[in-house]
Order: structure tokens, then C-alpha cells, then sequence
């Protein structure tokens, strides 16, 4: 059994290599960068416990996704729209990337439930048929919730106030 897929024409879809080894990439750089940091144990986590295990996701991730090669994508999407086109993947990729990149900007001088909101509306308007409702709704939940677990329930030393607040 192949875990290619073969594609309507015959040739095999290797477009989800590439975000593979980008996975395994960025995974191995950030395990690269935490590599001083105190992991500590699972009852008193050290510095770099969350950043080590994030990276081993991501490196598992990547590990999957080039075995994988899209295999559970399917040809057709499930409301009878047709898969997505590279320049709609590309779209995808960089929307998040940029809410990723929002998010660290924003996190220090906007504290982190505005850097939650930006991120998600961001990501939300990544996949074509986003509502502009639902996207919102869903950022003002996901930021209530990230600031009531990270800051208040886990009491980690993050901003939650803007910067001119403090």
C-alpha cells in the first residue's frame, strides 16, 4: 500500500513535503535555541519544558506530514467545493504566518488579549469562506480564554494590560 495519492492525471502529490521538512525545520531551530534552558520535570516544569516539548510536536508533526504526503486530504472538499488551489494554500500559509508574526509584535505593548484578538482575526480570514461574524465571536472567546488560563489560572508573567496602562 502507497502513501501517495494519486491525483487525477496519474502523478503523485508530494505538495505536502515541503511543509514537512518546514515542520521538522522550524522544530529542530526552536529545540536548537532552548537547548541552555532548564526543562525541569513534569510537577516543576523548568523554563524550557514548554518550548522542548512544543519543539518535539512540531517535529513529530513534520515527520507525519511527509509520511503522510496529504493522504488524509481529499480530493473534493466536503461541501462539493474543489480542494484548494496553490495560490489559496499560499494565502493560507501566509495569513497565519503573518498572525504568528502579529502576535509577537503585539504581545509586550498590547498585552496579550488584543495580541490574541489580532491573531485569530488574522488566521480566521485565511480559509475562503470565513464570516466576518464568526471570525470575530471566535477571537473575542479565544482571547478571553487565553487570558483567563495563561495569565490568571496558570499565572504566567505575561501582559495582559497595554503597555501604557501598566
Amino acid at each position: 500500500m502507497s502513501l501517495q495519492i494519486d491525483t487525477t492525471n496519474g502523478r503523485r502529490d508530494n505538495t505536502h513535503i515541503p511543509l514537512g521538512i518546514f515542520l521538522i525545520a522550524i522544530g529542530l531551530g526552536a529545540l536548537w535555541v532552548a537547548r541552555d534552558y532548564d526543562t525541569g520535570t513534569f510537577t516543576s516544569m523548568g523554563p524550557g519544558f514548554f518550548p522542548k516539548g512544543i519543539s518535539g510536536c512540531m517535529i513529530l508533526m513534520g515527520i507525519l506530514v511527509v509520511l503522510l504526503r496529504g493522504k488524509d486530504l481529499p480530493e473534493v472538499e466536503e461541501d462539493g467545493q474543489e480542494a484548494p488551489t496553490a495560490v489559496a494554500r499560499l494565502r493560507i500559509i501566509g495569513l497565519v504566518t503573518a498572525s504568528i508574526l502579529v502576535f509577537a509584535a503585539t504581545l509586550s505593548p498590547l498585552g496579550l488579549p488584543v495580541a490574541t484578538f489580532f491573531m485569530v482575526t488574522i488566521a480566521g480570514f485565511s480559509h475562503r469562506g470565513s464570516q466576518p461574524l464568526t471570525i470575530l465571536a471566535t477571537a473575542i472567546v479565544l482571547a478571553a480564554f487565553a487570558t483567563g488560563l495563561f495569565a490568571w489560572l496558570l499565572g504566567l508573567q505575561i501582559p495582559v494590560l497595554p503597555e501604557a496602562l501598566r
